[in-house]
């Protein structure tokens, strides 16, 4: 099957989409936007939408496959960041008392890059809506054209090849950039995890 009859019939099985219309680029991207954020078994599209959930590196990559399938021309982007009280103050207080405490937590982010007719547009589907009332860098809607946020303050930005693997490129970015923050570094995708989870229940 198609990936992105998969994925309109996993949403349809999960009541987030009505069975009776077709997906637009604006439904597919709150769909997407919408998973829940955790980390699932792996960052394979198929995984994400059998576990319906994924952090920004496996929404992305989700996005990309549906947005080309969709035939729309794409990029995939990874940006090296750090969570700390100067670059997320949106992150909860005891997060980010934690993060005072014992330094930033690096951190690779990725989103897409989608040209609609002529012109590029970063899109970016990290942090459910529901986190909006939290204060997350939420991007409510999408507009054909109009520039998104990156849910993150990057330090650098890479492109990711269009022959690379995408996974295994930011597999690899990940142990050069993270080292040994790796730990800190799944706890805190953990809580955050857990405190999208909540405020989805809201």
């Amino acid at each position: 099957m198609p990936l992105l009859a998969d994925f309109r019939a996993a949403a349809i099985a999960r009541t987030r989409f009505p069975d009776d219309q077709r997906l637009s680029e604006a439904a597919l991207f709150a769909l997407v936007r919408d998973i829940p954020f955790g980390r699932p078994t792996d960052e394979h599209p198929e995984t994400v939408i059998a576990e319906w959930r994924a952090t920004s590196i496996g929404k992305h990559i989700l996005l990309q496959a549906l947005a080309e399938e969709f035939g729309l021309h794409t990029m995939l982007i990874c940006a090296l960041h750090e969570f700390g009280p100067q670059t997320t103050p949106w992150l909860p207080a005891a997060l980010l008392a934690d993060l005072a405490a014992d330094g930033p937590v690096p951190d690779l982010h990725m989103f897409l890059r989608l040209k609609i007719a002529d012109d590029w547009m970063t899109v970016d589907a990290t942090w459910p809506l529901a986190t909006a009332a939290l204060g997350f860098p939420v991007n409510e809607r999408f507009d054909a054209g109009r520039e998104m946020r990156p849910a993150c303050d990057p330090d650098e930005v890479l492109h990711v090849p269009p022959e690379a693997d995408p996974i295994e490129f930011a597999e690899r970015l990940i142990a050069s950039h993270v080292g040994a923050q790796s730990e800190r570094r799944a706890r805190l995708l953990a809580a955050l995890a857990d405190v999208a989870a909540a405020a989805n229940t809201r």
